[in-house]
């Protein structure tokens, strides 16, 4: 294991097998241990991430176009990632696209909490931190810092626990990415009513980023709706909603906001489907872009070219993926003024850190986009 890493490991006795949260670990591993450190000694860089990529996801409403910012006008995020692609001669563990390191993910796998050098901290399998898909996150995390701008992130998966997170607790102009949010506020509150009788509105609110449908919900349904609600999942925000649409948040708050999304998006609850095909169709979205041709992908971005004091530049993209190896929540909030091309490659590292300490694919999708683009 690199010394670069601060490590707090904590052991499962009990060692039953069950999926674990990362507050509960089984007991070390020691052949997997030695696999890893064998693994180790080959790695190489990782790959770039660059490739031609259009970032409009599939959804019925193609034709909608994105609305203005509620002081000013959302830039349009479906501008086209630099050409490029990766060489896997850089990374010889991952010659065609996947990360070939040994990693023990199952159930009774050994858990460790690390912090690295970069400031990431994940909860993942022994090892975890030394594959070079973990390696690929924090470059990617390093290139995006390095172009001026800075961010938070979090994800966590909702079977296992297992998590990765960034400045989490760092909070951010939200843009139209809350706007999902309130809307689930307002169809929880409700009881599901709403859904009915504003259920146009919610999905352009949501699917087109529609301010004037944000602003008639608002009127309708108020911001104590909006403020009570975040009360409940993100406290830190929720006495700026009591009078603001927009109000700033964290990582951590928006990851717990879109942990009840899911609860409430898979409970059957009333209005529950509104809100789902909503998320599953939204416009603009970097997440639905990068893997709405693999998964399912429940998600709202939002995005501000401009700092007018109170509302910075913004850009942002959250949401739910139903991935090959588990459900994952995941927020990822940042002070970029419109720059999805910046974002990409963090959020294809994230899906792909995800694979790997979860059991699935590790592939980075912008790499391997000569299977086929989303469209």
């Amino acid at each position: 294991m690199s010394g670069k890493h601060a490590r707090n490991q904590k052991t499962d006795p009990a060692n039953t097998g069950e999926s674990t949260s990362c507050e509960r670990h089984n007991r070390p591993k020691a052949v997997a241990a030695a696999l890893v450190l064998a693994a180790v000694c080959a790695l190489a860089a990782p790959a770039t991430r660059e490739a031609l990529f259009s970032l409009l996801s599939r959804q019925k409403t193609a034709s909608a176009q994105p609305a203005a910012e509620e002081q000013a006008g959302e830039k349009d995020a479906g501008a086209e990632v630099d050409k490029g692609a990766a060489d896997p001669k850089e990374n010889p563990a991952a010659a065609d696209g996947e990360d070939k390191t040994p990693l023990e993910t199952g159930a009774a796998a050994s858990m460790a909490t690390v912090t690295s050098d970069a400031g990431i901290t994940s909860c993942a399998p022994e090892g975890f931190v030394d594959t070079p898909t973990y390696q690929n996150l924090e470059s990617a995390v390093a290139t995006f810092r390095a172009s001026g701008y800075d961010m938070g992130f979090a994800l966590v998966d909702l079977s296992t626990g297992r998590s990765i997170s960034y400045q989490a607790d760092k909070l951010f102009y939200p843009a139209s990415s809350c706007k999902a949010l309130y809307c689930t506020a307002v169809l929880e509150t409700t009881g599901g009513s709403a859904a009915s009788a504003s259920g146009e509105t919610i999905q352009s609110c949501i699917v087109n980023s529609d301010n004037d449908a944000f602003r008639s919900l608002l009127k309708t349904y108020g911001y104590r709706t909006w403020g009570n609600w975040l009360s409940s999942y993100a406290p830190e925000s929720a006495r700026e909603a009591y009078t603001y649409n927009y109000p700033h948040m964290s990582a951590n708050g928006m990851l717990s906001c879109w942990k009840e999304i899911y609860r409430f998006g898979t409970s059957g609850e009333a209005g529950s489907d509104l809100l789902t095909s909503c998320l599953a169709q939204s416009n603009h979205s970097a997440w639905g872009g990068l893997l709405r041709d693999r998964y399912t992908v429940w998600s709202k971005p939002g995005w501000y070219p401009a700092n007018e004091g109170l509302a910075s530049t913004a850009t942002a993209d959250n949401g739910i993926v139903f991935s090959d190896c588990g459900d994952y929540a995941v927020a990822v909030l940042t002070d970029a003024p419109s720059d999805f091309d910046a974002l990409m490659p963090v959020l294809d590292a994230l899906n792909a850190a995800h694979g790997k300490m979860c059991g699935g694919s590790s592939k980075l999708v912008l790499a391997s986009r000569g299977e086929g683009a989303a469209a």
